[in-house]
């Protein structure tokens, strides 16, 4: 239970339908003033990021109110390590992280459910607007939610088959305004709540900011042409993104300038808004779901919709497996890391490394398999 009105009623309807419900917040960070914190800083203008001790007074207010047991665990080691610092590592390697992502994966279906699986728990349950389905090839895999404006499958690639199969989403049928006026009819306390909208350890929602204090590295290097042209200076790449085009700091070109590439060394390559089209791309870390990582099927290519961004459009493609010498290695890992290669009916406008690239069937019904974004293998 997170404080939002989705948990709140997903509790609620679960007591309905007769199961034993308990509810449990995840605890991320100590807070402290903001004038002697360490990062992440807690302003004192209203936050709209989940998680604050506000969040977590509200999410223990809806329990009582429920007559449920409620329970607060502290999961700052778990959170720093497997969300806040890759986060800042994406950054510093030139990519876009998807910190949302990381936090279902590694920590709400990760670390959590296996505590919960430790302390007899038969399943566990959230507020996501998604829905889960077993295949007829005895897969499980997200589907999207009945609400298709709130639908957060894109954020779900990351469920083991061992999740899925005891996790439940109680909202997957129903309406973002009915999860309202059940809250409402009910008078669970945060009935009204506004969304959470930013990214809850940067509630002040500048990046910038949050990796300097973080003591990210900002070194300063030059926009470059693809030829190698100098265009400008910057004071440090870590904060840009692919197709950003505003507060770069170039002027005077006959067309708008858009970020194309963030090398290694720093420097930023720019260019048209055109040169930002492509076809092919790569998907490496993937987490497979309703197609399993053996299939043959990926030798002949898998066609299946792709989503490159949250709330993007489907993209038409077909999706191969690479293996052998072309699958890449994690530094130091023994096992070769599942790299897939999609090739899209129609190029695609800025596909951005570090983001989450999720395969759904052709027909969207469900999740085939996800990963981070690279532009090549």
């Amino acid at each position: 239970m997170s404080g939002g009105v989705d948990s709140a009623v997903s509790a609620f309807l679960l007591k309905q339908q007769g199961h034993e419900v308990i509810g449990a917040n995840m605890r991320f960070w100590e807070y402290k003033e903001p004038e002697a914190c360490e990062t992440p800083v807690v302003t004192k203008h209203k936050i709209t990021s989940c998680c604050s001790p506000e969040d977590m007074a509200d999410a223990e207010r809806s329990a009582r109110g429920m007559g449920i047991p409620f329970y607060a665990l502290k999961m700052e080691a778990d959170f720093r390590e497997n969300v806040i610092d890759p986060f800042i590592a994406d950054y510093q390697n030139g990519l876009t992280p998807n910190p949302c992502v990381h936090c279902n994966t590694y920590i709400k279906f990760g670390e959590f459910y296996e505590k919960a699986t430790a302390l007899g728990f038969d399943q566990i349950a959230t507020g996501h607007y998604a829905d889960i389905v077993h295949l007829p090839n005895g897969r499980w895999a997200v589907a999207p939610a009945a609400d298709k404006k709130k639908d957060q499958s894109y954020y779900l690639y990351g469920m083991s088959q061992e999740s899925l199969a005891r996790t439940i989403f109680p909202l997957a049928l129903i309406e973002k305004d009915d999860a309202r006026r059940i809250a409402e009819a009910n008078r669970i306390p945060v009935a009204r709540k506004p969304d959470s909208q930013e990214i809850c350890f940067i509630p002040d929602n500048d990046h910038k900011a949050f990796l300097k204090r973080e003591g990210a590295s900002m070194r300063p290097g030059y926009f470059r042409d693809r030829l190698g042209a100098i265009l400008g200076k910057h004071e440090g790449s870590v904060g840009l993104t692919i197709g950003q085009r505003k507060g770069l700091g170039v002027a005077g070109f006959a067309e708008a300038q858009f970020v194309l590439e963030i090398l290694a060394n720093g420097d930023v390559i720019l260019g048209p808004r055109e040169e930002l089209e492509r076809r092919t791309f790569y998907i490496r870390d993937t987490i497979f779901q309703g197609v399993a990582e053996d299939d043959p099927a990926w030798s002949e290519g898998v066609p299946c919709n792709v989503q490159i961004r949250y709330n993007g459009a489907p993209l038409a493609a077909v999706a191969y497996r690479e293996a052998g010498a072309q699958a890449q290695r994690e530094v130091g890992a023994q096992n070769l890391v599942p790299l897939l290669r999609v090739e899209l009916d129609s190029p695609a406008w800025a596909v951005t490394p570090g983001q989450a690239g999720v395969l759904y069937d052709r027909d969207g019904g469900f999740i085939i398999a996800g990963g981070k974004i690279r532009l090549n293998p």
